[in-house]
């Protein structure tokens, strides 16, 4: 179960990569089952590859930036359409 900072911290995390990639779609925020303290976040990216690959960096970096800043592990894993109706 997330904490409240890890609940607070992957949604700011989420909007922020919504403001500059409106086509991303969330599929779900669950700890992470091989992390016990960390967050798993279940993203579907862009399609377009060069948009693809400008999302993981700025991902990369927000997560960093978190990781630093409040000790918070958010892993970001890419999920298709398919795999979210699941």
């Amino acid at each position: 179960m997330l904490t409240p900072t890890q609940n607070q911290l992957s949604n700011q995390l989420y909007h922020s990569l919504k403001e500059h990639f409106p086509d991303i779609e969330l599929v779900e925020i669950i700890e992470n089952p091989f992390e016990r303290d960390g967050v798993w976040m279940r993203i579907i990216p862009p399609t377009e590859s060069a948009r693809s690959i400008q999302f993981g960096e700025l991902a990369a970096d927000i997560t960093t930036n978190i990781l630093v800043e409040h000790d918070c592990d958010i892993v970001i894993s890419f999920a298709t359409h398919s795999a979210s109706s699941h």
